[in-house]
């Protein structure tokens, strides 16, 4: 075969899907140039191109589901008449262009609602973006079998086998490209940079392999004829996946009558073992209940394992109790208690329906999914509701709590219970705001804490509320006029803490450890600033942000004593102000030029 009748060939296989799918193509195109010009620069800069690419996954779903209600009234295979005579094929290019001339309007108005909501890049906001991506992913299994005959199962097995196959190829191009490029630039002396690798592997990842996806997406559904069902795959769910769950579940067994000999109920980790455990076996049941008929050990672990998960489940539901009598409710228990509900209803359904329709997990699955994320109900509200309850109770419970208002203390608090005030202003500094605890005076900060509770919130060994500030200078042009001396810290220097740079008459010192910067003339002190402080005071204009990097006119400070005019650029600062209340940062490193000149 020579190389034109290869292109040829890709060409028209290439064809088809573009004109069946050229509205996803073009987003995966245009989520693939934002990506790059995304992640080939500073991240902290580029965030309004980092919410676009975001909007654009949900369009590019999107649109897939629009293209996908089209083709419902097709069966796999169609028949031979309908894709090889003239008209059918006119037919179909004809609904092609109107199911895309569909989902271009559908999936805009999602990328416009998803840019929308992503107001910043927070807990919430990427919540809900990775809840609508998971139910436009499922509604792209729902909506062609919806009121149509069709096997979910063997689509579900195709669409798997596919996407497998076309992740692998574009690695290999990856791969491949990767290391011509490498080959290319050491053997030519070419400067070529990681952002061409970046570019490399964006461009497999989320235009090629995508597209190699949608051409083995089916038109319609499939008929449940399980010799299409790839037999490494069958042999990998029924010889390697379903005996390592069966272990799995064996071993959650035995740690089960452990609980029960020892009466020690669990916490912490063991919840969501089994509530991922549960949802990944749900899944494979999709897989092995094809092969159930024909398999004996299939069938065995079709009909036993909804069984065995609801024993665990509840032991599950038990463990999160624990934690939520003690804690409350946090995003992350409240998920674990509601998927676990569907996962016991799931269960409980396969166990007693007769016939078992494959959509009903699907669709309330992704119904469950969305009312976790949306309205008053969501994970969200009823958090922050369940964590102010816990904060006005440890209120209450020491006298704190008058007219509304935060006291000091009338009696001791214990440690314990000044470590759950701080966990509980940290969950929500972290993960909403500090606005939405209610009782608390407004504009409060950290750094406040003593000032309002009336005790420190930390201890050796409490685990802080952290907060970190940076800068690099990137290279910059010093204004030099009008100062007589310029004295260079920008180096690390190995001779102690204390260092001491002199010339005539001046002196200037800096202790790296307490950030104290001094200038002396002739042996007196003219100027000194505690650059701790400084730094401090700067950070907290940035509230409660946690990682803080700081502009480079942050960094210029400009002073003037009666004798002295000095001028500090710092080039590089690293540091960690987790104690807000403490008088030199706990780790850190400023570098620095000092210009000074003698009035």
């Amino acid at each position: 075969m020579n190389l034109r009748t290869l292109a040829t060939r890709m060409l028209e296989t290439a064809i088809p899907t573009f004109r069946r799918f050229w509205v996803p193509v073009v987003l995966c195109v245009a989520l693939t140039l934002t990506l790059s010009s995304a992640l080939t620069r500073d991240l902290r800069n580029n965030e309004d191109l980092l919410k676009v690419s975001l909007a654009l996954v949900t369009g590019i779903l999107a649109a897939w589901c629009a293209i996908l209600y089209r083709e419902r009234r097709y069966v796999y295979p169609e028949p031979e008449s309908e894709v090889s005579s003239g008209a059918g094929e006119t037919t179909r290019a004809g609904s092609e262009l109107t199911a895309n001339l569909i989902a271009l309007p559908v999936s805009g108005l999602i990328i416009a609602a998803t840019y929308l909501m992503l107001r910043n890049l927070g807990v919430v906001s990427m919540s809900r973006h990775l809840v609508i991506c998971l139910v436009l992913s499922l509604a792209c299994f729902i909506i062609p079998h919806l009121r149509r005959e069709g096997s979910l199962e063997m689509y579900v097995v195709r669409i798997f086998s596919h996407a497998v196959v076309s992740a692998l190829f574009a690695a290999i191009m990856f791969f491949g490209l990767s290391a011509i490029t490498l080959t290319v630039s050491s053997l030519f002396s070419l400067d070529i940079t990681y952002r061409a690798y970046i570019r490399i592997f964006l461009a497999m990842a989320v235009t090629l392999a995508p597209f190699l996806f949608m051409a083995g997406i089916p038109r319609g559904t499939l008929r449940g004829d399980t010799a299409d069902y790839p037999k490494v795959l069958r042999n990998l769910v029924l010889f390697v996946v379903t005996p390592l769950l069966s272990a799995y579940t064996l071993v959650l067994y035995v740690y089960f009558a452990k609980i029960l000999m020892t009466r020690e109920w669990p916490v912490g980790l063991v919840a969501h073992l089994v509530l991922w455990y549960s949802m990944v076996g749900a899944a494979i049941l999709y897989f092995t209940w094809p092969v159930a008929i024909d398999n004996k050990w299939g069938h065995v672990f079709s009909a036993y394992f909804p069984k065995a998960v609801i024993p665990l489940t509840l032991m599950m539901f038990a463990s999160v109790g624990i934690r939520v009598r003690h804690y409350g409710i946090t995003e992350n228990r409240y998920y674990v208690m509601v998927f676990g509900a569907w996962v016991l209803g799931a269960m409980i359904y396969l166990i007693l329906a007769r016939p078992r329709k494959s959509l009903v997990l699907p669709i309330s699955l992704a119904v469950v999914a969305a009312l976790a994320v949306l309205g008053p109900w969501s994970s969200f509200s009823v958090s922050k509701w369940s964590q102010n309850r816990r904060f006005e109770a440890l209120l209450t419970k020491y006298g704190m709590l008058q007219e509304g208002s935060i006291v000091h203390p009338s009696q001791p608090v214990p440690v314990e219970d000044r470590r759950e005030f701080a966990e509980i202003l940290f969950y929500f500094s972290r993960n909403h705001s500090l606005e939405d605890v209610r009782l608390l005076p407004s504009g409060f900060r950290f750094d406040e804490f003593e000032k309002v509770f009336g005790f420190q919130y930390y201890e050796p060994g409490f685990p802080k509320v952290h907060k970190y500030v940076r800068y690099h200078s990137e290279g910059q042009v010093l204004d030099i006029s009008g100062y007589d001396k310029l004295f260079d810290f920008t180096s690390e220097f190995s001779r102690g803490p204390a260092v001491s740079l002199s010339q005539g008459p001046f002196e200037a010192l800096y202790n790296s450890e307490t950030w104290e910067i001094q200038v002396n003339i002739d042996g007196s002190t003219l100027w000194q600033k505690p650059l701790f402080e400084h730094i401090r005071d700067l950070s907290a204009k940035y509230g409660d942000a946690v990682d803080i990097e700081f502009s480079p006119e942050d960094m210029v400070i400009t002073e003037e004593t009666d004798n002295l005019r000095v001028k500090l650029v710092i080039t590089s600062l690293w540091g960690d102000l987790s104690e807000p209340l403490a008088e030199r940062p706990i780790a850190g490193s400023v570098l620095f030029y000092l210009l000074v000149t003698q009035k």
